[in-house]
């Protein structure tokens, strides 16, 4: 779990939640039979932290853009809208990232939003004051996919008195580069960061990047949630909430010269079931197999909700008999240098296996 813990605070503090990369309207992984819900997985779980505001009230909800997959349609907006307004107590900041970018036509433009909703919907950067919460929320939408100028570094809070919050979405050189050295500098208690899918806390610049509530792709590895924090003008104490259905898990299998099929199956079932059946896997497989042998991916896709296979492994050869076999072409030649040598390395021995195989491909693709 991600956790920071700068100064205990004590009275005047401002309990919050920072999310975003919400991605409502994706659809993860539509192909797979498996996964034919997941758009309606990712709008149940901002439904459910909805719900857990309503249970355990905070005092602001952000949301650091893209909280749509692409340009939000009206009743969309609406069904949103409706959700925060059954938090009223808690005031909900957004703006637009460069997903759901506020172009021309976009039902984003005169959107009337329930009236503890503050949209940061400008494509300059604005500021914003709560005076209820001693608070003051800047920010800046997306107007266009793409914004190469560093659009937050030279920003300066008006009121450093206040709790002074700053929404951003971005952090590469297409999309608001950012430079975390001149935002620590420009007066912010807290710097709520979206675009990238990965939870990030920055201590020393006390700021942080949610990652995505719902992963949205297999390169979303590992839990996917929000911040929970609280803030006074005397500290900050963050802490990463995983929260997502599913997650995408690395599962690494393996093999040896004695697998079959059945088994290598049976074991990633155990294996699945141990780590969570919910869950979504990219499996890679390793070590040493019978060279007769291979392993039936269409087979392995269907242990559980996996999302990509990869076959590192070789064949376990009989280096003696594959050089007497071979001892006046290039593999003969290859293999002696390796037994030549009284000891191989680990490293060594992987070359070995490696480079035989990659020989005897070759020989194959030329017969």
């Amino acid at each position: 779990m991600l956790y920071l813990k700068l100064v205990k605070n004590s009275g005047g503090t401002m309990r919050f939640i920072h999310t975003g990369d919400i991605h409502l309207g994706a659809t993860p992984e539509s192909k797979r039979p498996w996964a034919a819900n997941r758009g309606d997985e990712i709008w149940n779980t901002l439904e459910r932290l909805i719900k857990k505001i309503k249970i355990d009230p905070v005092d602001l909800l952000i949301i650091a853009g893209d909280m749509f997959h692409r340009q939000p349609l009206l009743r969309e907006l609406k069904e949103v809208d409706y959700l925060f307004s059954t938090i009223p107590d808690t005031k909900v900041v957004l703006c637009a990232g460069n997903h759901d970018a506020i172009k021309k036509g976009s039902f984003y433009d005169g959107f009337k939003w329930s009236e503890n909703v503050i949209f940061l919907g400008d494509k300059n950067i604005e500021s914003v004051e709560i005076p209820e919460l001693n608070t003051c929320v800047y920010g800046l939408s997306y107007h266009q996919t793409e914004i190469k100028d560093a659009m937050y570094d030279h920003v300066i809070v008006d009121r450093p008195d206040m709790i002074n919050i700053l929404v951003a979405h971005g952090g590469d050189e297409k999309h608001i580069p950012i430079n975390r050295k001149k935002l620590a500098m420009s007066g912010f208690d807290y710097v709520a960061m979206g675009h990238i899918h990965k939870p990030e806390i920055d201590e020393k610049m006390k700021m942080a990047y949610s990652g995505s509530l719902e992963p949205i792709d297999m390169n979303d590895i590992g839990p996917r949630g929000y911040i929970y924090g609280e803030i006074s003008k005397r500290g900050l104490e963050l802490e990463f909430v995983p929260f997502a259905k599913r997650i995408y898990r690395e599962l690494d299998f393996t093999v040896t010269p004695t697998a079959t099929n059945l088994e290598i199956r049976h074991r990633l079932i155990d294996m699945i079931k141990e780590q969570g059946q919910d869950d979504m896997y990219k499996i890679t497989f390793s070590g040493y197999r019978d060279p007769d042998f291979d392993i039936d991916v269409s087979d392995i896709e269907g242990v559980g909700n996996v999302v990509s296979v990869t076959d590192n492994t070789v064949p376990d050869y009989d280096f003696e008999e594959l050089y007497a076999e071979n001892k006046d072409n290039i593999l003969g030649m290859y293999i002696k240098k390796f037994l030549d040598r009284e000891s191989l390395t680990p490293l060594q021995r992987k070359t070995l296996y490696y480079g035989t195989k990659a020989l005897m491909d070759a020989m194959e693709d030329r017969a």
